[in-house]
């Protein structure tokens, strides 16, 4: 829009004649006879303001500023004219601005640097009142992680840092963060490590969450940095190296079928089948435990399972005893079926090859009887020691344990091997694992009684 001069006289200001100035096809402005330097500009509709607009402005001149200086006070109505004192007003608000135009001050660089301040200082209180708590909660909405790594995650919070989940994050300090990692390796050391991890995670999120270009780390360096320096190697542990030996799988594979007879109680076949599972396919303890029917293909003779560590589906072929192991479960499943009582849940109890990854009792009961101490996870490395002892080969261990072989030029680009090329190989490593677990061949040769001297 142009804007034309208009030739209108002006006028002492006064609500009424403010309210009628009219609206014309271009805009234009009024001086006030009262108050020098005071003014009103009529803009006509359009497509800013669509039912016009008049506002109450300062036109003047600053001491030592040569260009003139245009404030706006108000649009017309939103405050009064005069007031009684103490009170704002328009009158009040222009004698104000041609003070500081005397002065020699930009009233509008003075506001502009009003704002500025106080957005600094809303900021400011704003990351004053990021806790621990709160950040960890935005850390949850922005982050995609798994169920069962939000459930470590929020025992880490409620458990080893819940007395500073209302803490600000900047007063959670290097000081204490060393302090804490040595009070709970007084317990464990893959828990101080795990909470320490935690602590880093939520805080390097925030820190990018709530920070700028200007203000990088707006609550401060990462307590944990200190951690690294005052505890060298805090965040390694050492490697667990626990598994069955090859004397071991008789006596634990036998304790393991005779769960059914020791505990009557309970379901112990299907905890049977569970360990003997892990044992014989050196799958994560997860992956068996909550494997579905509709991802074992008896025709294909394969078995899926999902949400795996690296994300990827991973489908293993049906070795002998697996299978056999597979079917029963499936007979005594469908046995079960007419006591199954259907629910609205998403997933029901019959879906489930296994249905459970809890076998403490079992376990604990299996190392009274046989004095072998065994995780479930120390059944998936037995696996893949029995795997090397069978002599299938590097690549193929990777393979069936859904390793990922990143940084491996060879593994990643060069050997593929799928379900089919696994299947004899994976047969061969159940085969050895159940020689182990044959009964030791009777070597006494009884000699025929008379037999010539």
């Amino acid at each position: 829009m142009t804007e034309a001069t208009v030739a209108h006289p002006p006028f002492k200001f006064t609500q009424a004649k403010l309210d009628a100035l009219p609206f014309e096809s271009t805009r234009y402005e009024v001086r006030d006879t009262q108050q020098p330097g005071l003014i009103c500009r009529v803009s006509p509709p359009g497509r800013k303001y669509p039912d016009g607009r008049r506002v109450l402005q300062v036109y003047g001149r600053a001491k030592g500023i040569t260009a003139p200086i245009r404030v706006t006070i108000c649009e017309v109505g939103e405050l009064p004219l005069t007031a009684l004192k103490g009170q704002a007003s328009v009158r009040g608000r222009v004698d104000e601005i041609l003070a500081q135009l005397r002065a020699g001050e930009n009233p509008n660089e003075t506001a502009r640097q009003l704002r500025a301040d106080k957005a600094v200082q809303a900021q400011a209180d704003e990351l004053a009142g990021v806790t621990l708590k709160k950040a960890y909660q935005a850390y949850l909405k922005t982050k995609a992680l798994r169920p069962r790594t939000i459930e470590g995650y929020q025992l880490i919070i409620d458990r080893d840092l819940v007395d500073w989940k209302d803490k600000p994050l900047r007063e959670i300090t290097g000081a204490m963060a060393v302090t804490r990692h040595a009070e709970i390796s007084q317990t464990s050391r893959s828990v101080a490590m795990r909470a320490m991890q935690v602590l880093r995670a939520v805080h390097r999120f925030a820190s990018e969450f709530y920070g700028d270009d200007e203000d990088e780390l707006p609550f401060g360096r990462c307590p944990v940095d200190k951690v690294n320096r005052v505890q060298r190697k805090w965040s390694r542990s050492d490697a667990r190296t626990r598994k069955l030996g090859t004397d071991d799988v008789r006596p634990w594979l036998e304790a393991v079928r005779r769960l059914p007879i020791d505990q009557p109680q309970g379901d112990p076949e299907r905890m049977a089948a569970y360990l003997e599972l892990l044992l014989l396919t050196g799958l994560r303890r997860r992956e068996a435990g909550f494997m579905l029917w509709s991802d074992v293909d008896f025709k294909r003779g394969t078995i899926k399972v999902r949400e795996t560590k690296n994300g990827k589906d991973h489908t293993l072929p049906m070795t002998a005893r697996v299978r056999e192991i597979l079917e029963a479960r499936k007979r005594a499943r469908d046995a079960e079926n007419e006591k199954v009582v259907e629910t609205d849940e998403e997933r029901k109890p019959a879906d489930y090859v296994i249905g459970t990854s809890e076998v403490r009792k079992q376990l604990v009961r299996i190392e009274k009887t046989t004095g072998l101490t065994v995780t479930p996870h120390d059944l998936r490395r037995s696996w893949a020691s029995f795997a090397e002892r069978a002599g299938i080969g590097g690549y193929a261990i990777k393979a069936a344990l859904n390793h990922a072989t990143t940084g491996d030029v060879t593994g990643t680009n060069y050997v593929q091997l799928d379900t089919d090329d696994l299947r004899p190989l994976m047969q061969q490593v159940e085969d050895y694992i159940l020689r182990l677990a044959d009964p030791p061949a009777n070597n006494v040769v009884e000699l025929r009684s008379g037999a010539a001297a």
